[in-house]
């Protein structure tokens, strides 16, 4: 092998190994991150497959305490957009080191437009509800509508060829959802005992928006004291809980022990779920009685 020949392997293996890296780190306009799955089920009503969904937080996992994989890092790396739902613990302590290298992505807060649930700094477990912000904005209808708006109005302007079709998709999504909005409005309205119990307290907008009582085993944040689980049980009791609600994200051991000691139902709920509508549903369903 003769030196013209040598150096001009090496040049092309030198470009080959920029292009690899190029390609590694290129931006993909049709990939958006987001935080949690019910983001992603907003998306694919609205837009189909237009567009792929990196869901930052996967299923049975919990926003709180859940650190993303190297693979959803490159990944967050190679999308255009960040739809964040605002608060959630998750993104208050991961949003720098997911933006780190990353200044083309845009991030968006979907819970712009949303009246929030406002409470003294709240400790749960290791980490804090920021400025006393509750969350848990995807788990009411009333919020949600909101939440789903401004998805649309990202999706629209992404790509403004498809206005008709999403619109379409979006009314018919915001169909679905007045659907439940009505009748859980019809529901609590017509319920003589407005009280439930849950394990951590991820139903809060549901409670403001219909009416309710939300009572929380979980007791700032953390699993409950005995003197915490007496007052529980004598609440329960006052009440007439018969149905104790956890999340699949958490440790079912305490709310068992409150159940069996006031004969109630113990009944598995996940707000995080991808098929958002059944699940909302699903839970309405069970606090009509």
């Amino acid at each position: 092998m003769n030196k013209i020949t040598l150096i001009l392997l090496l040049i092309g293996f030198s470009l080959g190994f920029q292009s690899c890296d190029l390609n590694k780190n290129k931006v993909d306009n049709k990939l958006i991150s987001v935080s949690i799955l019910p983001q992603k089920y907003f998306i694919e009503r609205i837009a189909g497959d237009d567009f792929k969904v990196n869901v930052l937080i996967p299923p049975g996992a919990s926003p709180a305490s859940y650190e993303p994989t190297p693979k959803q890092m490159k990944d967050m790396s190679k999308s255009s957009l960040y739809l964040r739902i605002g608060h959630i613990p998750f993104e208050k302590a991961w949003l720098n080191k997911l933006f780190e290298g990353n200044d083309h992505i845009k991030s968006l807060d979907m819970s712009e437009g949303i009246e929030l649930l406002k409470g003294p700094k709240v400790q749960h477990g290791d980490h804090f509800h920021q400025d006393g912000i509750d969350p848990h904005i995807w788990s009411s209808p009333k919020t949600a509508k909101q939440l789903i708006a401004n998805t649309y109005k990202v999706l629209v302007q992404l790509a403004p060829e498809k206005t008709q079709e999403y619109t379409t998709n979006y009314m018919k999504l915001m169909s679905d959802i007045n659907v439940m909005d009505k009748g859980a409005e019809t529901i609590f309205a017509q319920k003589s005992k407005k009280a439930f119990m849950i394990y951590h307290p991820a139903l809060s907008y549901l409670a403001r928006d219909y009416g309710l009582t939300q009572i929380s085993i979980e007791h700032d944040g953390k699993a409950p004291s005995p003197a915490h689980m007496k007052n529980i049980i004598d609440l329960a009791k006052e009440n007439n809980i018969k149905t104790i609600f956890i999340q699949k994200q958490f440790n079912i051991e305490n709310a068992t022990v409150i159940a069996k000691e006031i004969n109630a139902e113990l009944v598995q709920i996940d707000p995080l779920s991808a098929d958002w509508l059944t699940e909302m549903n699903r839970i309405i369903s069970y606090l009509k009685n």
